[in-house]
């Protein structure tokens, strides 16, 4: 989700409003764990391109063996056919 905020803080509020009340309306689960990613200071226009998330992570794990452990599967991101050959890709357009 994307949220327009002035802080971290209050993003993460609107976020963990915003899956409270998707869960109810679908019966699910929330889990305890919000993140939240700052775009730009505001003075930036969304458009292509615009990196709405980043998470790096630093473990010592060969590429394949850490999307094995951290890649959600196919329910949620698709095998980019150009890219088979050990490299995953999301679902954008």
């Amino acid at each position: 989700m994307l949220f327009r905020a002035r802080s971290l803080d209050e993003a993460i509020e609107l976020a963990e409003r915003e899956s409270a009340e998707y869960a109810r309306e679908g019966d699910l689960e929330v889990l305890d764990m919000v993140q939240a990613y700052r775009i730009s200071d505001g003075d930036e226009e969304m458009g292509a391109g615009t990196e709405v998330f980043s998470k790096l992570h630093a473990l010592d794990l060969p590429a394949n063996a850490f999307l094995d452990r951290y890649d959600s599967g196919p329910a949620h991101t698709q095998i980019s056919e150009r890219l088979r050959g050990g490299h995953r890709s999301g679902d954008g357009a």
